[in-house]
Formats: C-alpha cells, sequence, structure tokens
C-alpha cells in the first residue's frame, strides 16, 4: 500500500544495518504502527447542546405554534427518525473510515498546533465521501415511505439527489487529485445540470418595492437567465462552504447552522400558508435537509 512505501530514512538505514538483505515490503514504518492513532472520541456533551437549542423551538413550531397538517407532520417525523438513525450510523463508521485514509496517506497535519506534540498527529481528510455516502443512502431509502403516487414530486427529489451525488464525486475527486482553483469554479456547474433540466417551477422574481418605478413591474420574468442564476448560485455556495475545508470544524459547523435556519424557515412557510403545491416544496426541502443536518452533526462531533 502506498503508506507502506513511506517508510523514513531512519527506518530503512536500520533495516539495512540489520540485515544486509534489500529492504521488504513488510518493513513497519512509522505509517504502519503508532502514527496511525485513533482519532479523538465524538464531542457528545457539544452536540447534545447544540441538539438541544436547535429541536425545542423546531418540534414546538411542528406541533404548536404552526397549523400543519397530520399527515405532513408524519412524513416529517419519518425522515427526522431515519435521520437520527444516520447520525448513530456516521459516528460508527466515521474512525473506520478514518483508519483506511490514513493507510492511503489522505492526512494533514494541524498548523494550529504546530510545534507540540498534537501537530505531529496525523489527521485523516475525505471524511466527508462518509457523510455525503449516508446521507444518500437515507435519502433514498426515504422514498420508500414517500412519493409513492406523486411521480412529479419523485422527479425533482431525484434530481436532486443526482446533482448531490455529482457534487459529492467532485468534492472527492478534489481531495485525492488536489485540482485547481480554477477548476473548481467550472465543476460544481456542471453537477447542477440534473436540477437544471428537471426544473419546471417559475422563472420569475418580484420587484423591491422601492424599484417598481423605474421598473415599471411588479413582477419580472428572466427566462433562461433565471436558471443560469440557479447554476451560479450553486458555484457559490458549493465554494463558500468549501473555502473553509480544515479550519477546525468552520465547515462542517457553517453547514449545521445552515441546515437549522432552512429547517425553521421551512416549518414557518408551511404553517403560514395553505397551498397544498407551496407546502409541498417546503416539505421536500425538509426531506433532504434533516438528513444532512444529522449526517453533519456527527462529523461535527469530531471536529
Amino acid at each position: 500500500m502506498t503508506a507502506r512505501k513511506r517508510a523514513s530514512a531512519t527506518a530503512t538505514t536500520t533495516a539495512a544495518a540489520a540485515d544486509s538483505r534489500p529492504a521488504q515490503a513488510d518493513h513497519k514504518s512509522p505509517e504502519s504502527t503508532s502514527s496511525y492513532r485513533p482519532i479523538a472520541p465524538p464531542k457528545w456533551g457539544v452536540i447534545v447542546k447544540l441538539s438541544l437549542l436547535f429541536s425545542i423551538p423546531y418540534f414546538y413550531l411542528l406541533f404548536y405554534h404552526c397549523k400543519i397538517e397530520q399527515e405532513l407532520k408524519r412524513s416529517i417525523l419519518n425522515n427526522a427518525g431515519l435521520s437520527l438513525a444516520g447520525f448513530f450510523v456516521t459516528l460508527k463508521i466515521i474512525p473506520v473510515a478514518s483508519r483506511y485514509v490514513l493507510r492511503r496517506s489522505l492526512f494533514g497535519y494541524d498548523i494550529n498546533k504546530k510545534g507540540t506534540p498534537q501537530g505531529t498527529v496525523k489527521v485523516p481528510e475525505s471524511l466527508g465521501i462518509v457523510v455525503g455516502i449516508i446521507f444518500l443512502v437515507l435519502a433514498i431509502v426515504f422514498q420508500y415511505f414517500n412519493f409513492m403516487a406523486d411521480s412529479n414530486l419523485l422527479v425533482k427529489y431525484n434530481a436532486a439527489l443526482a446533482s448531490i451525488c455529482f457534487m459529492i464525486l467532485l468534492g472527492f475527486v478534489d481531495d485525492v487529485l488536489d485540482v485547481s482553483c480554477r477548476v473548481k469554479l467550472l465543476l460544481p456547474s456542471f453537477a447542477t445540470l440534473p436540477l437544471l433540466m428537471a426544473y419546471a417551477g417559475h422563472t420569475t422574481i418580484i420587484i423591491p418595492k422601492p424599484l417598481i418605478p423605474y421598473v415599471g413591474l411588479e413582477v419580472l420574468d428572466l427566462g433562461w437567465i433565471y436558471k443560469l442564476y440557479m447554476a451560479l448560485l450553486a458555484v457559490f455556495c458549493t465554494n463558500s462552504i468549501n473555502i473553509h475545508a480544515g479550519l477546525n470544524g468552520l465547515e462542517v459547523g457553517q453547514t449545521v447552522v445552515i441546515a437549522i435556519a432552512i429547517m425553521v424557515h421551512n416549518i414557518m412557510q408551511i404553517g403560514a400558508s395553505s397551498n397544498p403545491e407551496y407546502q409541498q416544496a417546503h416539505v421536500l426541502s425538509i426531506y433532504l435537509v434533516q438528513p444532512l443536518l444529522a449526517t453533519s452533526l456527527a462529523s461535527l462531533s469530531y471536529n
């Protein structure tokens, strides 16, 4: 394996002195012994406090404050239960995956701890693939409980999953191949193609009231420019998150904050509207964001 080929010069010299034969592949290098330290245990205290801080107002809005149909509540709770199971699975899989990525030399060092013993500990990278795969499994399995009668909603849901799957692949390729910044700006736009091709919603925007006298319209139809805006927005969102990678939980931390805000916003919009189509659009968002939040919290617990 790659890690075995990276034996230090000291280890090679010692082995040569002890045996006149050429160095063999089974020499134990630092990468294959003591340097493979297990990652720190999850920070349960932080995760429990953060979960309570979010779940209390969220479920208050869901059950008491907002008037939501029982069928929608049931589907949201089914998704929440599946997401909770995904949280514990992610907690168990991350330590296992960390050992494999270390063996393949996918690691870095914490530069904030440079000069200390912790600064020499190898920090496994590319563990976002674990969160991404478990998220996709949860989202796909959830289709068994919903969407059976609504083919239109199912098309949108699977288009979103296809874009997410493409984005996860690009993220892993970036970790392995270390692509340039120019390529990082271009690739997410291709990942949005499944979602853009399946999008059949409106392409209009509401003009702010102070600008209506100058524009002459209250609602402006952008046409294809609206989809171009959606593609550019996806490029911005992915890179604004990815740019914080490696900063001790800042990347996944802001993902958790954004996911919480989206879920609260969706619940409030569902309760404030009586339009079934409008409610379904926000429920679809909840179906995707709850598993994202659960798996991201598991990843955050190791940061």
